[in-house]
């Protein structure tokens, strides 16, 4: 699935509260293609509104090249978000 989005030039990147070392780890034991941002002070989080008590909020946000939020998904269900974004990206 992963090479669909590279193939339309979309970027993902995971953030997390987990320290570089932990996102490391977890990239590698699920083979995940995308890179991740270790936002231990929930700043970015907190900046998008995506922070939450203990992990941030499961959420995409749909940026364009000049930085722009053009969507926001609140609900992300994890078995067919990716095809979510594939079809609404690319239609």
């Amino acid at each position: 699935m992963y090479d669909e989005f590279e193939k339309n030039n979309i970027k993902v990147i995971g953030i997390s509260y987990n320290n570089s070392s932990a996102l490391k780890k977890f990239k590698e034991k699920y083979s995940l293609p995308f890179s991740f941002l270790s936002d231990r002070d929930k700043e970015v989080a907190k900046s998008f509104g995506a922070d939450g008590l203990f992990t941030p909020k499961r959420m995409t946000f749909v940026i364009d090249k000049t930085g722009q939020i053009e969507k926001i998904y609140k609900k992300v269900n994890i078995n067919t978000h990716a095809e979510t974004i594939l079809k609404d990206l690319t239609s």
